[in-house]
């Protein structure tokens, strides 16, 4: 899990090093004897923007604070539904702290651009249950039964986007890419009797779906130095072994108190009801998230 977190951010921080390097590959280019293009400055004044005012590159990084609440079971063939976790049931800390990350990327000359978002969700919980077994002529014996659960999802989105109505003030458009969601649930229990413990389940589910999504968009500055930031992604249809519908979205406001610097607040919901068929069974996940953000953007 630690791996697949670490991939991706060294995919990001690729992504940064590759525009840095973009003003030496404009001079290479104007050496040559070809029409110069704009350099990157980060130490200037102001950002790289588009004809029509808009920052071309931004990164924002920030914490995101969600709740979940649903379940997730397995249904085996000619066999009946097991719920593996209930968010209302299992003792799980339902509202968890986790990183905000996206990348946002405009052309400078064409309708194009980019979007990538990541966070994640990770929670640990544990039910406990304790009593005594009475025996005739003996003391009472203690007796109990203990279920650890971990819940982890993780979220990439990327997409490629397409602005069909960009002014000075509103920039709205599609995009289409793949929301990816890296799934790991974790359960084990328990049967104590005097001092002898026995555990009776232990096991693993992990998945890692990668959905084709399409996605709406709206950016707007409502007033000098602040913007709102909508997003709306969706995923409904059977894909190889997925098939449900997953929909994501934010909505963030934000205040740009220097040339390159802002400060934003949203909120986001996510729903998750996607089955995956395994080799032997089928992975059922019916779960909300929803929370507020908190975040700081540079502009490049």
């Amino acid at each position: 899990m630690k791996l697949k977190s670490s991939i991706a951010i060294n995919f990001v921080f690729v992504i940064i090093l590759l525009l840095l390097a973009l003003p030496a590959a404009a001079q290479d280019s104007d050496a040559a004897g070809e029409e110069e293009a704009p350099s990157l400055d980060l130490f200037d004044d102001d950002a790289e923007r588009t004809k029509q005012g808009w920052v071309q590159f931004y990164v924002s990084l920030g914490v995101t604070y969600l709740d979940a609440d649903g379940s997730m079971g397995v249904q085996v063939p000619d066999d009946d539904y097991v719920t593996i976790i209930d968010f209302d049931r299992a003792g799980l800390d339902e509202t968890d702290a986790s990183y905000w990350l996206s990348l946002n990327w405009r052309s400078a000359n064409s309708r194009w651009g980019a979007w990538f978002g990541s966070w994640r969700y990770d929670v640990t919980g544990s039910r406990a249950w304790e009593d005594t077994v009475e025996i005739p002529g003996k003391d009472p014996v203690p007796a109990g039964a203990f279920v650890r659960t971990t819940f982890d999802a993780k979220w990439y989105i990327l997409e490629g986007t397409y602005s069909f109505y960009r002014s000075e003030t509103i920039d709205t458009g599609i995009g289409f890419g793949l929301h990816t969601v890296d799934l790991s649930t974790e359960y084990k229990a328990r049967i104590e009797l005097a001092d002898t413990a026995v555990e009776v389940v232990s096991d693993r589910l992990t998945t890692l779906a990668p959905l084709p999504n399409v996605l709406g968009y709206l950016h707007w500055k409502f007033a000098p130095n602040w913007s709102f930031v909508g997003r709306y992604g969706w995923f409904g249809l059977d894909y190889k072994e997925y098939s449900g519908q997953m929909t994501n979205a934010h909505a963030m406001v934000n205040y740009q108190f220097s040339p390159r610097w802002a400060l934003g607040l949203g909120y986001q919901f996510v729903n998750l009801d996607l089955e995956i068929d395994k080799t032997d069974y089928v992975q059922d996940y019916n779960i909300d998230f929803s929370g507020p953000m908190a975040f700081l953007r540079f502009h490049f």
